[in-house]
């Protein structure tokens, strides 16, 4: 009986875990930081650049300037190609020569910047002072860069009340990182810029994840859906970067050299992620990374950008089967073998485990109808029935906790590796066979204009078969609940990527053809 509860509760974790990721962590923040003493409560603007505190709400006019019909400035790199407009030397376009927008869509690559008149780039200078609205001049109207090389293009512009103000922008052909110079002057410059950066289009990027507002603060990751913003913002104090990310992709802002205040915010509805960097010496100085969580890219990058992709409580885990993927998708060129293949390998490594939990269910459902009888014959006595109880299970060489060890062991595995096929931005558009051609969307077969989830369908009924090949004891009520998982299960899975669904159907064949031979054996 103990076995048994233990065995349910794991696999009830195993179910709160998963429901924990999709429909809580992804659509909630979590804790945000206090406000400093003295921050107003009414916050829906970011924080102004010469301060660290947010002040009441300010016209969104003030960030915005239309783009159309303005110069504009290129560059082109090998991974990106940038149009910015000299009104404001704001990021007007920025497209990810790599990734497609659609699976099928070979011609159009992969926008990140959100169209509207509040652009990325925008210096806030003051609490109703930006640069959207200034006219800049661009020392050239196109950079191209390939390789290693780097190149500069430098924006000039001098506001009303006789501020100048540059805009160095410093770009790698084969980085998407690139680093903004400001520089300002005059006797009405700020003490402090705010650099803006405006959320991923959702819709570009075909993610079934929701988009979240993201923010390093000190060494805790903070997110939170872009649709709680406006009744809960953000005010960070020590923030290493801040900005917005989807299911694959990141746009974030980093100060240099150090750390400084931060807001994640709205302006009329629109998110807004705002970085205060003071003026040293009349410079403040930022990074921008604007590309795909690619956990290779990341680390490369620097600047802490690798905690974007958070991987959970077994990250350590989850790292290690993401690298062995890559490998296996390199001896195969297929990511759907991949997938079968690394899960075929977590199996044979999980082995032991399974053999141990397999034999000790035997011995427990063994020894059932003994069990049985002393509750009958000690129904009155609690004591005597634990001690007899445990009596038979020493003379039998029966553990009930020992069954359900291993399963706990291969939880992290297990969890491991489902996150990392969840952030995996190699299964984005990536084909497998029959029907399935992006193993990041949910599977659908088109059957007379329905579509059908068959992938998640069988893995449904794979489970179905293993918890009915699983031994069973304990009391009927305990075996019709463990019978009911396959069906919450399958319901869960029904959005979910199928390159998710193919591992825990993949996994579910492997268990199932291991208990057939163990019984057979036993037997």
């Amino acid at each position: 009986m103990e076995q048994r509860r233990l065995l349910i509760a794991v696999v009830l974790s195993l179910v709160i875990l998963v429901s924990y990721n999709e429909l809580v962590l992804k659509h909630y923040q979590k804790p945000r930081p206090t406000p400093a003493p003295g921050a107003q409560e009414d916050r829906s603007t970011p924080a102004p650049a010469a301060s660290t505190q947010p002040d009441a709400p300010k016209p969104a006019s003030k960030l915005a300037a239309p783009s159309e019909g303005q110069d504009a400035v290129v560059v082109e790199t090998d991974l990106v190609r940038a149009t910015f407009t000299t009104t404001g030397a704001r990021l007007k376009e920025l497209r990810l020569k790599h990734f497609q927008r659609f699976v099928h869509s070979e011609g159009e690559k992969l926008n990140l910047v959100q169209e509207g008149e509040v652009l990325p780039l925008t210096l806030r200078l003051g609490p109703e002072e930006s640069d959207a609205g200034l006219t800049y001049k661009a020392d050239r109207t196109e950079l191209t860069l390939t390789g290693g090389n780097r190149g500069e293009i430098t924006f000039t512009a001098q506001a009303p009340n006789g501020t100048q103000l540059e805009k160095r922008l410093t770009f790698a052909g084969d980085s998407y990182l690139f680093l903004l110079d400001t520089k300002v002057s005059g006797a009405s410059a700020p003490q402090a810029i705010g650099l803006l950066m405006t959320p991923i289009p959702h819709e570009h990027t075909a993610s079934t994840t929701p988009e979240s507002a993201l923010a390093l603060d000190g060494h805790k990751l903070l997110h939170e859906s872009v649709t709680a913003l406006p009744k809960s913002p953000m005010t960070l104090t020590n923030s290493t970067w801040t900005g917005f990310g989807v299911q694959y992709f990141l746009a974030a802002v980093v100060p240099l050299p150090s750390p400084a205040p931060a807001s994640l915010t709205t302006i009329d509805g629109l998110p807004i992620a705002q970085v205060d960097n003071p003026i040293a010496q009349g410079e403040a100085k930022f990074a921008v990374f604007m590309g795909p969580k690619d956990h290779e890219i990341l680390v490369r990058a620097g600047l802490g950008l690798d905690r974007a992709l958070d991987f959970g409580w077994f990250w350590f885990v989850a790292v290690p089967l993401l690298q062995g993927l890559k490998l296996l998708h390199a001896l195969t060129g297929n990511w759907g073998i991949a997938i079968i293949l690394l899960t075929t390998l977590v199996k044979v490594a999980t082995i032991p485990l399974t053999q141990t939990t397999f034999k000790n269910m035997r011995e427990m459902q063994r020894i059932q109808p003994q069990i049985q009888k002393l509750r009958e014959r000690f129904k009155d006595d609690q004591v005597a029935l634990q001690k007899e109880t445990m009596e038979l299970y020493r003379r039998h060489h029966v553990n009930p906790l020992s069954g359900c060890l291993p399963m706990v062991l291969q939880l992290p595995i297990f969890v491991g590796l489902y996150n990392a096929l969840q952030y995996a931005i190699e299964l984005r558009h990536a084909p497998f066979g029959f029907w399935i051609n992006d193993l990041s969307a949910p599977d659908r077969l088109m059957v007379g204009g329905v579509g059908v989830p068959v992938l998640t369908i069988l893995m449904g009924c794979s489970m179905f078969l293993q918890q009915w090949l699983t031994p069973q004891q304990g009391d009927p009520v305990q075996q019709r609940m463990m019978m009911i998982m396959p069906v919450i299960f399958t319901f869960m899975f029904i959005n979910f990527p199928a390159g998710l669904v193919l591992y825990w159907l993949v996994n579910n064949i492997l268990t199932i053809g291991q208990q057939y031979w163990m019984m057979r054996r036993a037997a």
